[in-house]
């Protein structure tokens, strides 16, 4: 091969080297990412860590601020709940994907509720958005959406999408510990997913967080996931409560248990559970005592022979003749 033939590709090759090697002048930046002296304006990012739900357990929420209906109309979050225990659910209605699967979530639980465990019924739910923005139109457009997946009737005034201003909205949530920010970039709120269950008092009671509110089930190996209970959800509404709503076997299964918060769910607690047979065992003993001495009191008294005419020297009941 000739030198003619080589001549092209090593000055491309050497070329290629003197541009590689050649400092370029690197543009000065801001902290914000924005080029000083340009006229683009500096963009504030969302601060990732104060996006998230402190568990305020216990804690009063302010039953008298005010809101908007799907009617546009005044509402109180006293009236939302109407004295029952309510589901309190922060999302905003434009929301692109995580709200949307918050209440996907939440109405796949309802679902699967007893039909004695009814929103409107037992327990109300309220869905309120955190966007000042957002009025009366959409409210009532999403209501009409999930009432309809809901699919029970009766329910209208069980659970309410509501919104409100800027102060009241950031109160309510700022109390349940419910931390979220406005992303100007893109014009969304960033923000977490969870529920919160408010006492008919407007006590925190319980959170779930995430988009799936039942007892986490890890199946074995090879065996399919289990069809979700819904038991988490039910047994909060029924603690939240006070017992007032749930069965016999949910307040048994309540007092035998203890709230999971890694999991979600509600986890066996032995030594409840050796307290509670233990006093079961007492009252069982104490009862079949009582019984047995109440049947004592209640036998007969037999006379004897002697007394009656029938003993064992007696002819057809006279008193028998010795020989």
């Amino acid at each position: 091969m000739t030198l003619r033939t080589w001549t092209l590709p090593l000055v491309a090759v050497l070329g290629l080297m003197v541009l590689l090697t050649v400092p370029t002048r690197a543009i000065a930046t801001g902290p914000d990412g924005v080029v000083p002296g340009s006229n683009e304006q500096p963009v504030a990012q969302p601060d990732v860590d104060n996006i998230k739900i402190d568990q305020n357990l216990g804690a009063q929420v302010n039953l008298d601020l005010v809101f908007r209906d799907e009617s546009e109309r005044p509402i109180t979050l006293r009236e939302a709940m109407n004295g029952k225990v309510t589901i309190l659910v922060p999302v905003y209605f434009r929301c692109p994907d995580l709200c949307t699967r918050v209440l996907n979530g939440l109405v796949d639980g309802l679902r699967e509720l007893p039909q004695d465990f009814t929103a409107g019924g037992k327990f109300n739910v309220v869905t309120i958005s955190m966007d000042p923005k957002e009025h009366a139109d959409l409210g009532s457009s999403k209501k009409k959406a999930y009432l309809g997946e809901y699919g029970r009737p009766n329910t209208e005034d069980g659970w309410r999408f509501i919104t409100g201003k800027k102060e009241p909205v950031g109160e309510l949530l700022k109390s349940v510990g419910y931390h979220y920010e406005y992303d100007k970039a893109f014009k969304e709120y960033k923000h977490p997913s969870g529920i919160i269950i408010l006492t008919p008092e407007g006590k925190i009671s319980r959170y779930f967080l995430g988009i799936g509110y039942d007892d986490v089930v890890v199946p074995e190996a090879g065996m399919p996931l289990p069809k979700p209970t819904w038991n988490a959800l039910k047994l909060s509404l029924v603690e939240a409560s006070g017992g007032k709503i749930g069965s016999l076997a949910d307040r048994l299964t309540l007092a035998c248990s203890r709230f999971d918060h890694l999991k979600q769910g509600y986890a066996l607690n032995i030594m409840r559970v050796v307290k509670l047979g233990g006093v079961i065992t007492m009252l069982m003993v104490g009862g079949f005592v009582a019984i047995s001495l109440l049947r004592e009191r209640r036998k007969p008294v037999v006379a004897s022979g002697s007394e009656t005419g029938n003993g064992p020297n007696s002819i057809n009941g006279q008193p028998g003749v010795p020989a």
